[in-house]
């Protein structure tokens, strides 16, 4: 997957957003802890993890913290995958996300 990006963006000047873009969501922090102080209004909603375990920006103590903010929720993870989920692990991703909506009733 990792490849597929560098092509796409050959060179410096091509990949300055995503160099900009983490440090802004950094930026963002203040904003993103204000977000995050209102969570507990989902607490009951039905959620579903899926977890790439070998991601470097994600770690196991991120998904500590959202599994405590959902504690009803599911979790799938994927001991292989990283960061890209959903392009390095497509089929299983999908068959979580069926398997999820397939048992869950959504309510307002």
């Amino acid at each position: 997957a990792h490849q597929h990006y560098l092509r796409a963006l050959p060179t410096a000047e091509d990949r300055k957003g995503c160099y900009v873009f983490p440090k802004q969501i950094v930026a963002s922090t203040p904003w993103l802890a204000q977000i995050w102080s209102k969570i507990s209004a989902l607490r009951d909603k039905p959620a579903l993890f899926v977890w790439g375990m070998k991601d470097i920006a994600f770690r196991e103590k991120e998904l500590q913290r959202w599994l405590s903010a959902f504690p009803n929720s599911q979790t799938v993870r994927l001991d292989t995958v990283g960061h890209f989920v959903q392009e390095e692990a497509p089929e299983e991703l999908a068959n979580a996300v069926v398997a999820f909506l397939a048992k869950e009733t959504f309510h307002d």
